[in-house]
């Protein structure tokens, strides 16, 4: 156990050095879920996210999920979710859904495992700069390092496809209308770096770091960040932050063992029931 809290010491202090190094909006998520395997194909999870923003460090929203999932086989699966975002300060505010579709598809390389990820989400009521968001992913780690608590690192890359948001008047430089319509695009990048564990049975935890930097690529009458002509104001500015994660999930099992009568009566200390 000493040498597993080392290496989970370590990481703690990589991650501590990459966000000192950026500052710039750092935010704090972390949640908690439950996944409840009903056969060998279909899987439940329900859960929660707390997001906290940094100045001042306050519960900033508060997100429940629920989702279901069909595996087809070890490579493919597809889901289906549904997010909702309050926030708790403002009990007035109105409350953010989310139905998301998500298609995955693992594959390896060597000793190298590369999750692929498609996920297609629609906002509802419609965000200023989107209503709907695809969102491809790809996350990279390896396999048993053999290390204590199954400790494995890994770095994912997910980009962001913005549609149909609210119309934005575009103009040139002389601050002549040209077109009012959605920016639709690929306008966000997100990096994270973290680490996976298992504290115990049936249980995963991560700790990670997240960067997200959004930008502006090809017809610039589809950009977002405009800065109006007239008087200098910008319109639908950046979204950059980073946020350090903390997740934990545990695997309900729902499975009950069957029990041979011994001599004396039954052996009813080893229960099949999750805790």
């Amino acid at each position: 156990m000493t040498k597993s809290r080392n290496i989970i010491l370590i990481t703690l202090l990589l991650l501590t050095n990459n966000i000192l190094i950026s500052q710039e909006n750092l935010k704090l998520w972390t949640g908690h879920r439950a996944q409840a395997k009903l056969n060998k194909e279909w899987r439940l999870s329900v859960g929660q996210l707390l997001l906290f923003s940094q100045e001042p460090f306050e519960l900033s929203s508060l997100q429940n999920n629920a989702s279901i999932r069909y595996r087809f086989n070890r490579k493919i699966s597809i889901g289906l979710g549904y997010i909702r975002s309050s926030d708790p300060s403002d009990p007035d505010q109105e409350a953010r859904n989310r139905i998301n579709g998500r298609f995955r598809l693992n594959l390896r390389l060597g000793k190298l495992r590369i999750a692929n990820s498609l996920r297609g989400e629609w906002h509802f009521p419609e965000r200023s700069k989107f209503e709907y968001r695809l969102r491809y992913g790809f996350q990279i780690h390896r396999g048993n390092w053999g290390l204590p608590l199954k400790f494995t690192p890994f770095i994912t890359n997910e980009f962001h496809y913005y549609l149909s948001g609210k119309p934005l008047q575009y103009r040139d430089d002389n601050g002549e209308k040209v077109v009012k319509q959605s920016p639709n695009g690929l306008h966000a990048h997100r990096i994270t770096l973290g680490v996976r564990f298992k504290p115990f049975k049936r249980a995963n935890a991560s700790i990670s770091y997240m960067k997200q930097t959004e930008f502006n690529i090809g017809n610039k009458y589809r950009d977002i960040n405009v800065v109006d002509p007239r008087n200098g104001r910008v319109r639908r500015s950046f979204s950059n932050f980073s946020v350090v994660m903390f997740r934990f999930s545990y695997l309900l099992n729902f499975k009950r063992k069957s029990y041979k009568s011994r001599a004396i009566g039954n052996n009813f200390n080893k229960t099949g029931q999750h805790m």
